[in-house]
């Protein structure tokens, strides 16, 4: 069942509409083929049939959706492809990153960082994986903020949604303590101010889904495409 939190104060009908299926449809609550019933989904968002189309328009030029004209509006199916140039897109960023922070992080921005990861452990203890998703989410924007790389943020999380999905869904089917204790080594690296290593350990963090794609594929038949 899909979650509809309440609007954010100054967020148009469009905006709502297209942030809330994000969120569903990365946590496959919104599952790969599924179809959209718009009238329903309205009176659920309480949103007008306007702003809704709207937002599925958005969503289908991001690739999330797939609208088929006099047949109906679908949750896109997973590319493993498109997931692929998102991973590699982020490897060369976040690799360049990591020697960036190594520079520029001091104390304080570090402590932060530590301060994600505890909350992270006490969410693994209780198995809670969007909880974890989120914290993870977050210790990556704080990476590019704190380095000055807000555009860079802005260009990943345009296309994040198709990486995120296989993301969300590794942690349902895959131990979540590596990626815990990746971040763990990248931010000992960058204290160390290890530019080396700090570069090695993101890049090798992003190849966790190279890692993952056959087990993520076995625990969810008909999530991708061709299958």
């Amino acid at each position: 069942m899909i979650l509809v939190p309440p609007k954010n104060g100054g967020e148009s009908a469009k905006d709502y509409v297209i942030r809330v299926l994000i969120d569903n449809i990365i946590n496959a609550r919104l599952r790969p083929g599924e179809q959209l019933l718009d009238q329903e989904l309205c009176e659920k968002f309480q949103v007008s049939r306007t702003p809704f189309r709207e937002a599925e328009l958005a969503l289908a030029q991001r690739r999330l959706i797939d609208i088929r004209p006099k047949i109906g509006t679908y949750v896109s199916y997973i590319d493993a492809g498109l997931v692929e140039e998102v991973r590699h897109l982020r490897s060369v960023l976040e690799s360049e990153l990591a020697v960036m922070a190594c520079k520029k992080l001091g104390r304080e921005e570090l402590d932060g960082l530590w301060e994600n990861l505890a909350v992270w452990q006490m969410y693994i203890k209780k198995g809670q994986e969007e909880k974890i998703f989120l914290l993870d989410k977050q210790f990556h924007s704080m990476l590019y903020h704190m380095c000055g790389r807000t555009y860079w943020y802005e260009l990943v999380e345009s296309v994040s949604p198709h990486f995120d999905r296989t993301t969300i869904l590794s942690f349902r089917c895959k131990p979540m303590e590596h990626i815990l204790k990746d971040h763990e080594e990248l931010i000992k690296a960058i204290e160390a101010r290890d530019e080396k290593r700090a570069r090695k350990i993101a890049k090798r963090h992003l190849e966790r889904y190279s890692e993952n794609i056959d087990a993520i594929r076995e625990a969810f038949p008909g999530y991708f495409c061709g299958q």
